[in-house]
């Protein structure tokens, strides 16, 4: 795994995805990968709340 700014490795397959999306498509691909995953991160984590409000 690759050393992260957080308090864990990153996961070479994430890592791997993001030099891809950067050597196809440069920093405007990467620009787009952050909205996407923003997008998809805020998703994730209103189904996490959704999940947790179920449980308690």
């Amino acid at each position: 795994m690759t050393d992260s700014p957080h308090d864990h490795p990153t996961d070479p397959v994430i890592v791997e995805a993001v030099q891809n999306i950067s050597n196809r498509f440069g920093a405007p691909g990467l620009e787009q990968l952050i909205e996407l995953a923003q997008v998809q991160l805020e998703e994730t984590n209103a189904a996490l709340r959704a999940l947790r409000d179920l449980e308690g």
